[in-house]
Parts: structure tokens; C-alpha cells; sequence
């Protein structure tokens, strides 16, 4: 059937010239400061204020990590990073957003202090909470949620959830967009018999939320087939963390970057209670259960415990179990990646190069366009 005159299906749509110019229109990018649907998630001790600025740059929303906000040492490293993504921005009007770990940032008094401090001495467009999404404080017999006091101060509110169930309470207390971490994400996140996978929690979250706030996917998206995937899902857009951790601006050791861009295959990374069990034995800020696990690449540590989690900890709480310890302080110590934990996702073997972040940002964005187009042919109307 021909097409007749002044029609134009959608795939001439997508390949006509102005593709270019074309603006994406989702949930985010209408209701946040970014161009793109696009956000950079805030790791911390990687996600600092020079990674921050280039993603905004580029067009996505790009976050500071403030990590463990409860200490005054914590409070001068965020604002460090907080100067440099100012210094990096330089002229151009970019938006401050900062990442909070709820667990240790708001189990103190200390904590909410600092984090008022930040909000009213920095004055954030947007901020992110996760592990959990939802903190309350008591008082006065008044209970009060993170998300109030960050409304209070004129903040939006990003909350990210593995499970359908956090999503559920985090819609309830008011957040202005939701993250659904799959099991797929490196980093910290739920325990894999407590998460979901990308796809499915992205889906129920995106019909729990009916189009009232913004849901973006996260875990295992490092291309732009990945954003066309979450869009086809109903999503309004994507995080991006392994992606841009393999970047130049991103903070930590080039050896661990280079690690992410030599994986071959996603069997490669594994989601795992090791390290946390580990860390935990001797770290003041311990990461609680559920989210004491974490996505990584397999080595000689995770192949030796992953499937023997209570062995570990009743060994850590032996003498022998300080040599263990001893022996994965020296191996991180010296960068050896047999012992030590490289965060990592599983669409890490998808990564073949260490970019600048904004040319990450707007390569995503083109392969996202084609991607799309490519969709506009599946169905022809003849």
C-alpha cells in the first residue's frame, strides 16, 4: 500500500532532518532541570563534583555524592566537591544535586543537622535518597519525613527503591520521582532475594506511579538501547552509574575503571553479600540488611564465600578470621582486584572505553535516537 500524499509514518518522523532539534518530552524533562532523560547516579567516592557538572552539561541531571553525611569530615568533603562542580560549571547555569545514603545520614541527630545545613547553605535543586529512600525523625511526639524537610527547603525529591514494596512507601510519602534499582546495578543495593530484576520492578513501579511522578530505570543501562528499552516500558528516563563510572571525570583508581572496560561478558559481575560481610566486621559505618549487598565483579574472594555467607561471618568472628580481614585490607590496599571489590553492573561488558562523562551523555543520547527510530518500523500501518 502506498503511503498517501502528506502522510508521514513515524519512522520518516525519526529520520528527517531535524531529528537534531527534536526535544524529549518525558516526565522528567518536564518536572526536572534536565534536557535529557538522563541521570547520573550518586556513588559515592566516585560521583564528585567535576562528574557532576559535565553530566549537566551534557544535558542529564548529574548528582554529587554526599555518601555517609554524619560527620564534620564528611560535611568538608561535600563541600569540596560541591566547590569544584561550581568552579567546573563556570558560567553555564547548572543545577546542584546531591545524593544522600539514608541509613547513616539520618540514624543521628548529627546527621539531619548537617543535611539541613546542606540544604540550607547550598540551597540543592534536587536530592536523592536511598538505603533507605524514606527516613523519619521524632519530634516533640511530631514525626517528620526526609521528604518534608527537603520540601521545606524547596528541594525536589528523587527516592530509589529495589523492591515494589519501598516504592510503594515512597510514593506515599510524597517523593517527586522514583528509581527502580534492579538486581542488575553495581554498588549497593538489596540483597538479590530481596530485589527485583530492571525490567519487571521498572514496569510495577511505573504502574504504581499512573503517571503522577517521574520512574526511572536503573540497573544494567549503559547505552542508548537501554534508555529506548525503559522508555518502551513506560519509564521516563534512565540512571546511569557503571556507565559513568568508566569515565575521566569520575572519581576513584584508574585500575578499577580499567577492570569495568575489560570485562567480556555480564556472568562476569555478580551481586553479593562478600564484601559488605566483610567490611562490616571492621568498618565503623556498617551497611545494614538489606542493602549488605552489593553488584560486582567476581574474583577469587566472591568464588570462595558467595555461596557460604554465614560460614564467613562465623569465621570473621574467630582469630583466623582476623587474617581474612587482614589479608582483604593489604589486597585493597594494593589495588588487588582478586581480593578487592570492583562495583560494577552487569551491562559492564557493553563498556569498551573510559570517556569524557559528557560525551558518554550525548553518544547515549544519539544511540538512543537511532534505537527509537528503529522501534518506528516494527509496526507499519499498511
Amino acid at each position: 500500500m502506498k503511503e498517501e500524499k502528506g502522510c508521514h509514518s513515524a519512522a520518516d518522523h525519526f529520520s528527517s532532518s531535524s531529528t537534531r532539534d527534536m526535544k524529549w518530552n518525558t516526565g522528567l524533562t518536564r518536572s526536572f532541570p534536565c534536557r535529557l532523560p538522563i541521570m547520573g547516579a550518586p556513588m559515592a567516592g566516585v560521583s564528585g563534583g567535576r562528574l557532576a557538572a559535565e553530566t549537566c552539561r551534557a544535558g542529564g541531571l548529574g548528582f554529587v555524592a554526599a555518601g555517609h553525611l554524619n560527620s564534620i569530615e564528611s560535611l568538608h568533603s561535600l563541600e569540596r566537591e560541591i566547590k569544584i562542580f561550581e568552579e567546573t560549571a563556570g558560567t553555564h547555569d547548572l543545577p546542584l544535586c546531591i545524593g544522600f545514603i539514608g541509613h547513616s545520614t539520618f540514624a543521628s541527630e548529627q546527621g539531619w543537622n548537617l543535611f539541613e545545613n546542606v540544604l540550607e547553605g547550598f540551597q540543592p535543586k534536587v536530592v536523592q535518597f536511598f538505603a533507605p529512600a524514606i527516613s523519619f525523625k521524632e519530634q516533640n511526639g511530631k514525626s517528620t519525613s526526609v521528604v518534608q524537610v527537603a520540601h521545606s527547603y524547596g528541594c525536589k525529591v528523587v527516592a530509589q527503591v529495589g523492591c515494589e514494596h519501598d516504592g510503594v512507601e515512597a510514593l506515599a510519602a510524597g517523593v517527586d520521582c522514583l528509581v527502580a534499582q534492579g538486581t542488575e546495578a553495581g554498588g549497593h543495593g538489596l540483597r538479590r532475594e530481596f530485589g527485583c530484576g530492571t525490567l519487571s520492578l521498572t514496569s510495577r513501579l511505573v504502574k504504581r506511579a499512573n503517571g503522577k511522578i517521574p520512574v526511572l530505570a536503573a540497573g544494567g543501562i549503559v547505552d542508548g538501547d537501554g534508555l529506548a528499552a525503559a522508555l518502551c516500558l513506560g519509564a521516563d528516563g534512565v540512571v546511569l552509574g557503571t556507565r559513568l563510572w568508566a569515565s575521566e571525570e569520575a572519581k576513584g583508581g584508574s585500575v578499577y575503571k580499567d577492570a569495568i572496560v575489560e570485562t567480556t561478558n555480564a556472568d562476569q559481575v555478580v551481586r553479593t553479600q562478600v564484601f559488605d560481610t566483610i567490611w562490616n566486621s571492621y568498618r565503623k559505618t556498617m551497611w545494614p540488611k538489606p542493602y549488605d549487598s552489593s553488584g560486582a565483579q567476581r574474583n577469587r574472594i566472591t568464588e570462595m564465600w558467595d555461596e557460604r555467607i554465614v560460614d564467613l561471618e562465623k569465621l570473621l568472628e574467630t582469630p583466623e578470621g582476623g587474617k581474612t580481614i587482614e589479608e582483604f585490607k593489604v589486597g585493597s590496599a594494593n589495588n588487588d582486584l582478586d581480593i578487592d571489590c570492583v562495583f560494577s553492573g552487569k551491562g559492564a561488558a557493553t563498556i569498551d572505553s573510559i570517556l569524557p562523562a559528557f560525551e558518554i551523555v550525548t553518544n547515549l543520547e544519539k544511540e538512543a535516537r537511532q534505537s527509537l527510530k528503529r522501534l518506528a518500523t516494527v509496526i507499519r500501518d499498511d
